[in-house]
């Protein structure tokens, strides 16, 4: 049999032989993975294992050399975190490590992942502050690849003026940023056509990635406002004493010592809320410093979900709010 197992969202499905070698797409997110011999992704699997386990004994006596009282990076809260490296540093991410290592847990930081020298977290936060107006047009491109079609037409006929401004606005920003290959704009027949980029990173970024985008600079704000020294990481993979394995989508760490974790859902989250409890109980979080941020998710239903499970449930508009909060 062969194995293909979803980088994004965890999935784990088998498929026949005949598969191998060929990228298809997870059933529950659409994150295109390759297919797996399945004894070879086995032996990878353990492979990866062990060579955590030595990179993890030799990260702990690295670590121990270091002061341990050494002061985090305090970043001037006057400095803009668009378009900056400043993030990627490993002094950044020190403290995070630390924290992780004081609990017997090995982080894996990817710094590039925090790097806004892109244009991810511009369109991310153009997305999250108008989602109930973008909305159409994300699934209208996430269909378009979930096809596998070149593009997709946004219909701007029978919309109110301003409307009709935002739309054009974004698929003008998603074409200077290069998120589209082509723009064409048809007038007399009120439509916009968008031809879509093939890469993988953009398709990824419309599939959900961009609410973590959006969470990001969310909590980046928050921790300017607070005005006291962060560490903050996105897309980081930490292993627990147990040996599973789990990544986080938003990690920020606040004077050394409060930590805040945001996981991000833009589709079906009801299946992931054990997971997500249990995550949040193996790292030691208290309930409103584990956060699922679900795009859409009305303000009831989150209220009644974070009365009813022991994590908070948040959507785009209220996750700074719940920041905020004591």
């Amino acid at each position: 049999m062969a194995i293909s197992r979803c980088s994004h969202c965890n999935f784990i499905r088998e498929l026949e032989p005949s598969f191998i070698g060929q990228d298809v797409p997870c059933p529950k997110c659409q994150h295109q993975n390759k297919v797996w011999d399945t004894p070879f992704f086995v032996s990878k699997l353990l492979e990866k294992y062990f060579a955590l386990q030595v990179s993890h004994k030799r990260m702990q006596s690295e670590l121990a050399e270091d002061d341990s009282t050494a002061e985090t990076p305090h970043i001037a809260t006057t400095t803009g975190f668009s378009n900056t490296e400043m993030l990627s540093s490993p002094a950044q991410h020190q403290p995070i490590l630390r924290w992780f290592k004081q609990k017997n847990i090995h982080a894996e930081i990817n710094p590039k992942a925090v790097d806004t020298t892109g244009f991810f977290d511009e369109i991310a936060m153009e997305i999250g502050q108008h989602y109930a107006s973008l909305k159409p047009i994300l699934g209208q491109i996430c269909h378009a690849y979930k096809e596998n079609y070149n593009g997709t037409t946004i219909n701007l006929a029978n919309r109110k003026p301003e409307e009709i401004s935002l739309l054009t606005s974004f698929c003008k920003r998603l074409y200077d940023y290069a998120f589209i290959q082509r723009l064409v704009q048809q007038k007399t027949e009120k439509t916009v056509r968008l031809i879509l980029q093939p890469t993988p990173v953009i398709r990824q970024f419309f599939n959900g990635i961009w609410l973590e985008w959006f969470a990001m600079m969310q909590a980046l704000e928050y921790a300017q406002q607070r005005n006291l020294p962060f560490s903050c990481a996105r897309n980081m993979v930490v292993t627990l004493p147990n040996a599973d394995m789990h990544e986080l989508d938003v990690f920020l760490l606040i004077d050394n010592k409060t930590p805040v974790c945001i996981e991000c859902k833009t589709g079906e989250y009801k299946s992931s809320i054990e997971k997500y409890r249990l995550l949040k109980k193996s790292l030691g979080l208290q309930k409103s410093q584990f956060i699922l941020c679900v795009a859409d998710l009305p303000d009831e239903h989150a209220q009644g979900l974070s009365s009813m499970y022991d994590i908070t449930f948040v959507n785009e508009k209220t996750l700074l709010t719940h920041l905020h909060r004591p």
